[in-house]
């Protein structure tokens, strides 16, 4: 019989957390993938504002024959890993983070209601524990994906980052959901769609400090996190293998059941 790799994937991720039910999954069930990066570009929102990506071209097909070209950019710019050793001495750099905890199972709390009435909102214990009501528990080594719907304003600096005499406003998560989440829930990651786990107007990213000091590692200005269901898929998280690096841009997939 022939096997749909993607589905396969999907097993695979669902498998690596032990005792998650959705590696039960037969190999041969249809799925899909769906893309939540956003393409890296220089006219992306940067967090101080100037240009963070570079693009030149070396090479032309019709010059060269090929194609080809040089690149500068920020770690943390556009859809991007945070790794441990962004905010925690001795934490894993993007280039030691296990493989394995870059394929896994994932859960989506879609917060984009509340986000929506306030710009500033942060995700609590209690939308934690709605979650885990209607879904059952986070299960351990899980990335938790934080929807807020924000990603529609990627194409508009002004507001995506909110800012207002130099505070910015979006959505993120408390110190203390974020302590639910690393230290309770043991995840792997953590991902959203804003420009920060910690919610703009903070500048002492303290929930950076909780989940890094665990060696997790965050997923941040992803896209299409309000497209997922709440759980029972994979995702696949790559980033740029940056030796030393505090992080680096990332391809981030979603794999579906159909």
């Amino acid at each position: 019989m022939k096997q749909d790799p993607i589905a396969l994937l999907v097993v695979i991720a669902l498998a690596a957390c032990a005792g998650c039910g959705g590696g039960q999954s037969a190999p041969g069930a249809t799925a899909s993938v769906l893309d939540l990066g956003h393409a890296i570009a220089a006219s992306d929102p940067s967090w101080d504002g100037p240009p963070a990506f570079k693009r030149d071209v070396v090479a032309s097909i019709e010059k060269d024959g090929y194609t080809a070209g040089r690149i500068d950019v920020e770690e943390h710019f556009g859809t991007h890993l945070d790794a441990p050793a962004h905010f925690a001495a001795g934490g894993w750099t993007v280039d030691v983070i296990p493989a394995d905890r870059l394929i896994r199972p994932a859960a989506v709390i879609d917060v984009s209601a509340k986000a929506a009435q306030d710009a500033d909102y942060r995700v609590t214990p209690a939308d934690i524990r709605a979650f885990e009501s209607a879904h059952g528990t986070i299960v351990d080594g899980s990335v938790v994906l934080i929807a807020t719907g924000w990603d529609q304003f990627w194409n508009d600096r002004a507001k995506y980052m909110r800012e207002v005499n130099g505070v910015k406003h979006f959505p993120g998560l408390s110190v203390d959901a974020v302590t639910v989440l690393a230290r309770d829930r043991h995840v792997a990651g953590i991902g959203i769609d804003t420009a920060s786990i910690d919610y703009g107007p903070s500048t002492q990213f303290e929930a950076h400090h909780v989940s890094m000091a665990l060696n997790v590692y965050h997923v941040e200005n992803a896209a299409n996190l309000t497209k997922l269901p709440a759980s029972g898929f994979g995702v696949v998280v790559a980033p740029m293998k940056i030796a030393g690096g505090s992080g680096g841009p990332t391809r981030v997939f979603a794999l579906l059941h159909r």
